[in-house]
C-alpha cells in the first residue's frame, strides 16, 4: 500500500491544472498514485474560483489523479488548537489546510510558503515545488 506524504495546496493545484511551471509539473509526475491527496478545504476553494466549463473538466482531471481527503474531525481539532496558539492569525483557509496537513501527518506543498510558515512552530512541514 502506498503511504500519503503530501496535501495540495490551491496555488499547486492551480498549476497542476495549467501545467506550469515545469518545475511543478515535473515533481509531481515523480509522484506514485497514493502519495498526494487533496483536502476537501482545496476542494472549495477551487470550486469558488471556478467560472467555465473547462476549468471544471480541468477540475475533475486534477481531482481524479489524486488522494481526496475529507476534513475530518482530527482535523477540526487541530485546527481549534491552531486558533488558540496563533490568536492573532484570522481563522482562514489556509489555516484549515495547514491543521489538515498536520492531521495527517503529510508535508504541505505550496508555493505560499509565507503564509504557512507561522504552523511550522506547531508541527507543519512545508515543502515548496516551484522553486
Amino acid at each position: 500500500m502506498v503511504k500519503l506524504r503530501y496535501l495540495l495546496d490551491t496555488n499547486i493545484c492551480i498549476y497542476l491544472m495549467e501545467e506550469r511551471p515545469a518545475e511543478v509539473i515535473a515533481r509531481f509526475a515523480k509522484c506514485i498514485t497514493g502519495e498526494v491527496a487533496l483536502s476537501s478545504i482545496t476542494w472549495a476553494e477551487l470550486c469558488c474560483g471556478m467560472d467555465t466549463c473547462n476549468e471544471k473538466d480541468d477540475m475533475v482531471a486534477l481531482f481524479g489523479r489524486l488522494s481526496p481527503r475529507e476534513f475530518d474531525m482530527k482535523a477540526a481539532e487541530i485546527f481549534g488548537k491552531l486558533s488558540q496558539q496563533f490568536p492573532n492569525r484570522k481563522n482562514s483557509f489556509d489555516r484549515m489546510i495547514a491543521a489538515h496537513a498536520i492531521s495527517l501527518g503529510v508535508a504541505l506543498v505550496t508555493n505560499n510558503t509565507a503564509d504557512f510558515e507561522i504552523y511550522k512552530e506547531a508541527g507543519l512541514r512545508v515543502e515548496n515545488w516551484a522553486s
